[in-house]
């Protein structure tokens, strides 16, 4: 199998997805509010991206071909889409009260937006093991190299990272 299509090289859109998150952390750290909340919206429209791929080219693939591998099951990755995007939404409330809080209040507020920042990433990290373990290999496994090609030319989170990358 070419290097060039196997479903591994989307953990570099993964990458690049947590570099956008930290932008959005960073601005959080720095008070920059009207940043963080730039960020945070470049960040969903990107991931949005990635997890219509997956929802819908990616894991309709793998769950037709694919039975009984453990920690493999389709619902798992759909319901950790529907987790990660929860905990995105969570995020933009918490972030727009923010703008009305002075000094050790909005200190302590970020404070604990960057707890549950904290708890997103755990569970974004298991996600991504789990893509990386299960779901992109057996993908490449179960694929021919021109179906592998051809979903992921269709892959509009890594044509917006090589874009972003170039």
């Amino acid at each position: 199998m070419s290097d060039a299509n196997s479903f591994i090289k989307l953990g570099k859109v993964h990458e690049w997805l947590d570099g956008l998150f930290l932008a959005h952390q960073t601005a959080l750290l720095s008070l920059d509010l009207s940043e963080a909340e730039r960020c945070l919206d470049f960040y969903e429209t990107n991931l949005l991206l990635h997890i219509k791929d997956e929802n819908e080219l990616l894991i309709p693939t793998y769950g037709a071909r694919a039975s009984d591998i453990p920690g493999g099951a389709v619902e798992f990755f759909t319901g950790e889409h529907k987790k990660i995007l929860r905990f995105v939404a969570e995020f933009h409330t918490m972030l727009k009260p923010l703008h009305r809080q002075k000094k050790l209040q909005l200190k302590h507020a970020i404070i604990h937006l960057l707890d549950r920042e904290a708890m997103y990433k755990g569970l974004l990290q298991h996600h991504h093991a789990r893509e990386h373990n299960v779901l992109y290999p057996w993908l490449d496994w179960l694929t021919s190299e021109a179906e592998r090609k051809k979903l992921l030319e269709q892959c509009s989170s890594l044509k917006a990272y090589r874009s972003r990358s170039s």
